[in-house]
């Protein structure tokens, strides 16, 4: 059952959802906004930016990138939590890359992994709305909680997604925009090549070998 802003409230007065630091402009009628938290990493970058310090960052055209949650949130076994983009970077083209679900147990910051769909610049700015969660109660409590990693515990970039971040290859859209350019002119080739060779040396060969065969066959030659 989606928890409405009064059972959020309620749930956390038992303890049951736990979210540090709460702003309370952020809970909505039915969710809560999740803030761009102090940590991020761009592809093809070497080091972390420092969000706090440096208060925000830019993702340009085809960059991945991870970033912690400014709120670091706790759920008891009875409840699970669901996340996805604010509407507001949907419509500039940003993707939310990251798992769906917050499990029964969590207890942790947030890692989001986002990817600039656009062909435009998106700046990210430090505390900003980045992504909303939905809190469900569950009808039986997890027989087991989830086990949360240390890293996201302390509101860190696990180690294996920071190694991997900086080995992808990500492509711009001008690049892949020069990549279809190029694949539209092979094509346009081999169809010019195609008409201009191919094409009459079939018919050079239907007319030396396959018709005089068939005449042959019907007693015209």
């Amino acid at each position: 059952m989606l928890l409405s802003d009064v059972e959020i409230r309620d749930a956390m007065k038992k303890k049951k959802i736990i979210i540090d630091p709460f702003n309370e402009s952020s809970l909505q009628p039915a969710s809560y906004d999740l803030r761009a938290g102090k940590r991020a990493l761009v592809s093809g970058m070497e080091n972390e930016i420092d969000l706090e310090s440096k208060r925000s960052f830019t993702l340009k055209a085809g960059d991945f990138a991870l970033m912690t949650t400014l709120e670091k949130i706790t759920l008891s076994k009875e409840v699970v939590g669901h996340i996805g983009m604010k509407s507001y970077y949907v419509r500039k083209g940003l993707i939310l890359l990251a798992g769906l679900q917050i499990d029964p147990g969590w207890d942790g910051y947030l890692v989001l992994g986002m990817y600039n769909a656009s062909p435009r610049n998106i700046t990210l700015d430090y505390q900003s709305p980045i992504c909303t969660v939905d809190f469900f109660g569950l009808s039986v409590p997890a027989s087991e909680p989830f086990i949360t990693g240390e890293e996201q515990k302390q509101g860190l970039i696990p180690k294996i997604d920071k190694d991997y971040l900086r080995t992808l290859e990500t492509q711009t859209l001008s690049e892949m925009s020069e990549s279809v350019r190029q694949l539209s002119t092979n094509v346009s080739t081999l169809t010019t090549i195609t008409y201009k060779v191919v094409i009459p040396m079939l018919l050079l060969i239907l007319g030396s070998v396959v018709i005089p065969l068939a005449l042959r066959a019907i007693g015209i030659l």
